[in-house]
């Protein structure tokens, strides 16, 4: 009787440490679901291509989630779309997104940023434009945006004041790069490395000049949706991502798409 009780209580103890062990070594945000994230499609940073979601930003938040255990399921959607289905809690979260005072009603962003994003104006070269800095002397001219895209709190809120009216709206680069070329709108705002993407996809990289200076830089981040609890999911996000930076795994998908 006693050795039996002696065995069945070590056998339990010995069990009881090895489930201790599996809760502290197991990464605090592990679902056994994944994580549903959305984007839009922004190459170089963020794009279907051949049925895989894949770019810059893709790697960088796939490996921060990996580094967690946490699976994740990426899908690509125009950007409006995209935000939106995380506002609403139809996703998880959202990348890469930058920061507003109205998105933070809605979406928990992380700590970490994911990559800085240069917004410039774009114009063809036979174009007499010319910019100093000052938006409100370029209001003649037609710009194009992407839908829902902030390229930065100086142009949005010349935009919101009435500063520049003549703004046409689209869903994504490459249409806005079909338009600038077609003389549709006379000045692209975009992000450089998109707009570089997809003026080289266009045959149109040696006709449109970026003008100087930049109009914003800014970081962008994931930003989870606040119809869940997923504050834990963004500090083993924040963790993964900054041990990224540390260790030089960051920096070299980084390097990769810039080349």
């Amino acid at each position: 009787m006693f050795t039996y009780i002696c065995g069945w209580q070590m056998k339990r103890s010995v069990l009881v440490v090895l489930a201790t062990w599996s809760i502290l070594l197991s990464p605090p945000c592990a679902r056994a679901e994944p994580i549903r994230l959305v984007t839009g499609h922004y190459p170089p940073y963020e794009y279907e291509e051949g049925g895989k979601v894949i770019g810059m930003v893709v790697e960088i938040v796939a490996e921060a989630f990996r580094r967690n255990n946490q699976s994740v399921q990426i899908r690509v959607m125009p950007w409006a779309r995209a935000l939106r289905e995380a506002q609403e809690g139809l996703s998880d979260g959202v990348f890469a997104a930058v920061r507003t005072p109205e998105r933070e009603k809605t979406l928990l962003y992380s700590e970490e940023a994911l990559v800085p994003l240069v917004v410039s104006l774009f114009v063809r070269k036979d174009a007499p434009i010319r910019y100093d800095g000052d938006l409100a002397k370029l209001s003649g001219y037609r710009f194009g945006v992407v839908n829902q895209f902030s390229n930065g709190p100086i142009f949005d809120s010349a935009v919101k004041t009435g500063v520049l009216k003549n703004v046409d709206v689209v869903s994504d680069t490459d249409s806005n790069v079909k338009k600038l070329m077609a003389g549709r709108i006379d000045i692209m705002v975009n992000n450089r490395y998109g707009a570089f993407f997809f003026l080289r996809k266009n045959n149109a990289l040696d006709q449109v000049v970026e003008l100087q200076p930049e109009i914003d830089r800014s970081p962008s981040y994931i930003a989870f949706t606040m119809r869940r609890d997923l504050v834990k999911v963004r500090d083993a996000f924040d963790k993964a991502l900054a041990g990224m930076k540390r260790d030089g795994t960051y920096q070299r998908i980084v390097e990769r798409y810039g080349r």
